[in-house]
């Protein structure tokens, strides 16, 4: 009986997930989606719909479709952005709300409708609803940006990839968008190899022979004509600006024929993907898919495979210098709250950061004393096999 109410159940959810793919193909990711785009279209012409639901569909990339209806057929015509801890019913930081008023915009009237500008108050900050509350009553007193008080218009939002609810920023930051061409155009991006077992084809660099390991090749040529078996890795790894994080070596032994064949020896299909070869061992730019803060950029020499988690961009020697100049600018870090407002920095996320025709002014003798300290930082550690001896002896 039990089976069978389980049964029951998961059906019910299949139908019910089918159900908003074909209803609401732009609001399927959740529930509270679908409720935002029926409400406003049951507004009459002319009418508003105001709802408070989570904040989540003004940024996530899975929410593009319903943002780009919203801002299409309705606007924003006000909106208190409350954030976490709104309620005091409901405690913690997962529950992050917006109250919000949408208008519906007749055909004819949609071209001047997007440049009108709405009402925006951000109470993000507060941690009780006393304070938010008192937090409203000075934003609607004193109407200044610092006090939380802004005016935005959906021809704004428009403006930035995929038309976050970003009403806070400033027309400078706004402008960048309009004006700057977007990273993947000026760098070459590439996610690399996912060897499908880690286990089994990685090794910290101190577990194997010396002699079997190759730091320097410049191309998988090279590398396959050294004869070593192990090669440096970037994982990604933990947070670390400008240089480091050279830990893991790679069985790319043969031009990695062990990867590629991997999962093949019954008659099957590869389970490894080694994607994006022809950027192997090329000097780069890279950081880590996941930080539970900023994004941290750095600096990899040749000699590296990069991992499908370790994103990296490929170019120029003086441009990847200004690149990572610009990526770990303040600018950016502002940026990437819009672009990527999770805690992944996709490559896709990183490749829509808008890069000024002036990048190319940037100095590069700028990233090279910070790449260069940094790595002598990295390297005064003995789990770096460029350590020489401990700072701490060389004093004596």
């Amino acid at each position: 009986m039990a089976r069978l109410s389980a049964r029951a159940g998961e059906l019910a959810g299949l139908a019910a997930t089918q159900f908003m793919k074909d209803e609401y193909p732009d609001s399927k990711s959740d529930l509270f989606a679908a409720f935002i785009e029926r409400c406003a279209s049951l507004a009459r012409p002319r009418g508003a719909a105001a709802m408070i639901t989570m904040q989540s569909w003004m940024f996530l990339s899975s929410y593009e479709k319903l943002r780009a209806s919203l801002l299409m057929n309705q606007r924003i015509a006000s909106m208190l952005h409350l954030g976490a801890r709104a309620f005091d019913s409901i405690g913690g930081e997962v529950v992050s709300s917006t109250a919000f008023v949408l208008s519906n915009v007749p055909p004819e009237s949609r071209g001047s409708a997007r440049e009108r500008a709405g009402t925006f108050i951000r109470l993000v900050d507060g941690t009780s609803e006393a304070e938010k509350a008192a937090a409203l009553r000075t934003a609607l007193e004193v109407r200044t940006k610092d006090a939380g008080f802004h005016l935005a218009s959906d021809a704004d939002f428009m403006a930035i990839p995929g038309a976050p609810i970003v009403y806070w920023l400033s027309e400078k930051m706004l402008g960048s968008f309009a004006t700057g061409r977007r990273l993947s155009a000026v760098a070459d991006l590439r996610q690399g190899l996912a060897t499908a077992d880690n286990n089994r084809f990685l090794r910290v660099w101190w577990e194997v022979s010396g002699t079997r390991t190759a730091f320097s090749c410049t191309s998988r040529e090279e590398a396959a004509a050294s004869g070593a078996r192990w090669f440096p890795y970037n994982k990604g790894g933990e947070f670390r600006k400008w240089y480091g994080n050279h830990e893991y070596v790679l069985n790319w032994e043969h031009d990695g024929a062990e990867i590629r064949t991997f999962g093949t020896e019954d008659g099957g299909r590869p389970r490894s993907r080694a994607q994006n070869t022809g950027t192997y061992f090329s000097p780069s730019v890279s950081w880590s898919d996941i930080s539970s803060g900023e994004a941290a950029f750095r600096r990899y020499p040749a000699g590296f495979v990069h991992d499908s988690t370790g994103h990296s961009g490929f170019g120029a020697e003086d441009l990847l210098g200004q690149i990572a100049l610009l990526l770990n600018s303040k600018y950016v870090m502002e940026v990437m709250k819009v672009l990527a407002p999770t805690m992944h920095f996709h490559i896709g996320y990183v490749g829509l950061v808008p890069v000024s025709p002036g990048i190319t002014k940037l100095p590069t003798d700028a990233v090279e004393h910070l790449v260069e300290t940094s790595r002598i930082d990295w390297d005064l550690s003995e789990t770096s096999w460029n350590f020489e001896r401990n700072p701490l002896v060389t004093l004596v």
